[in-house]
């Protein structure tokens, strides 16, 4: 029993200076800067650009239409009855809440829908980082923000052409 707990100790000794004799690997990497280059964001961005300009485009008829009525309300207004003129002004007050719901719920779906076609990307990337750091045996990978670092060694090492590599991006 004594020599199962001595070869137990020495076995672990062993693992624990092969443990030491590795250096810590740190890595850091700009996520923005890669995902930038994804050539999958630009397809988003490009269908995105269309779903705004259909939005604006809806926005623009309604506000046109607002401006028209009240024109209309203005050049009117001294010829209508006071029961006429209270309905002609609720109507433009309803008419230009609709556009600022309109403007409003528009802004939300955009975001929304945006959010909903990244995440694939996002997670593609974060996935590629992942296996970055699993496969080179990094420690840590950190993000480098557009802030400066209060300290960057030279020996954090740069994962974004490892990264990139794993993406097939240029």
């Amino acid at each position: 029993m004594r020599i199962y707990y001595t070869l137990v100790v020495l076995f672990l000794m062993a693992a624990g200076a092969v443990n030491a004799q590795q250096p810590m690997k740190f890595g850091h990497i700009n996520s923005a800067e890669i995902l930038q280059a994804m050539p999958e964001l630009k397809a988003v961005e490009t269908q995105m650009e269309a779903e705004f300009k259909e939005k604006e485009s809806q926005l623009l008829t309604m506000q046109e239409d607002l401006t028209a009525k009240q024109q209309a309300y203005q050049t009117d207004a001294p010829n209508l009855s006071s029961t006429d003129r209270a309905a002609r002004e609720q109507e433009l007050i309803e008419l230009n809440q609709k556009v600022q719901n309109y403007y409003l719920l528009s802004q939300q779906q955009i975001q929304a829908k945006q959010n909903e076609l990244q995440a694939p990307i996002i997670q593609k990337l974060q996935t590629a980082i992942q296996e970055v750091g699993d496969e080179e045996g990094f420690l840590y990978i950190f993000e480098m923000t557009s802030r400066v670092p209060v300290f960057a060694s030279d020996k954090s090492i740069d994962v974004a052409p490892l990264v990139k590599a794993k993406l097939g991006i240029q």
